[in-house]
């Protein structure tokens, strides 16, 4: 525990980044307020381990955690116990999804779409297949974000799955002021992609592009209408 905290205040003291490539230092130049708020991270996976969130929560933000692996659920109460994590898929209806676990190598990769681990040579990583509840992000943020709360920013990591996602926000409700989204195209192709054209009839503009390794990296979005 001692050890923990003293991890914890050199964290905090140097602006250690936790993300891949930097983006959690990219989106607090975006956040104009550094006041604490509010923030939802939809495909959260490990609290510290290549984090776009961390970074935030040490500095007093709380935020909502969504992730399908529920072996993550005991990591978060340990490493986050302020944060708020929900063991669920996002989408516009609801149900049940097949979701794919790999190994603890791959972990990162883990998947609703098969398709993505074939492309990938990783089927024979897959560890187990469980089947995991899906949720409205609508639903979800009306239980868990109280009124008088700022959100700051949704951090959104689901394998392609952004769309969905994306289409399960009431729009009129809950405007985060950036909105992170990590995809593998090119940057030309991303001014074009269905997500980007979403976000812009959202009236969201996007900022800029972080690198991770070749075209996989962060898309960033910002809200253009007055807070």
């Amino acid at each position: 525990m001692i050890k923990e905290k003293i991890k914890e205040y050199l964290f905090k003291k140097y602006f250690v980044s936790f993300s891949k490539s930097g983006d959690d230092i990219q989106l607090r130049q975006l956040i104009k307020n550094r006041k604490p708020g509010t923030y939802v991270d939809i495909g959260c996976w490990d609290p510290r381990k290549a984090s776009n969130t961390y970074f935030f929560y040490l500095r007093g933000w709380r935020g909502i955690c969504i992730d399908p692996n529920p072996e993550l659920a005991e990591r978060y109460k340990k490493v986050r116990p302020s944060d708020t994590f929900i063991n669920c898929a996002i989408g516009q209806t609801q149900g049940n999804l097949k979701y794919y676990m790999l190994d603890e190598h791959n972990s990162s990769m883990n998947t609703f779409d098969l398709d993505f681990l074939k492309g990938h040579h990783l089927e024979d990583k897959i560890k187990k297949t469980l089947s995991i509840p899906l949720q409205n992000l609508t639903t979800i943020l009306d239980k868990h974000l109280a009124s008088d709360e700022r959100l700051d920013f949704f951090d959104i990591d689901v394998e392609g799955l952004d769309l969905e996602v994306l289409k399960s926000n009431d729009w009129e409700k809950y405007r985060p002021a950036v909105i992170v989204i990590e995809t593998n195209l090119s940057l030309r192709d991303e001014m074009n992609s269905d997500v980007v054209k979403y976000l812009e009839a959202q009236d969201y503009s996007l900022q800029a592009k972080t690198v991770i390794n070749n075209n996989l990296g962060n898309l960033f979005l910002v809200n253009n209408r007055p807070v």
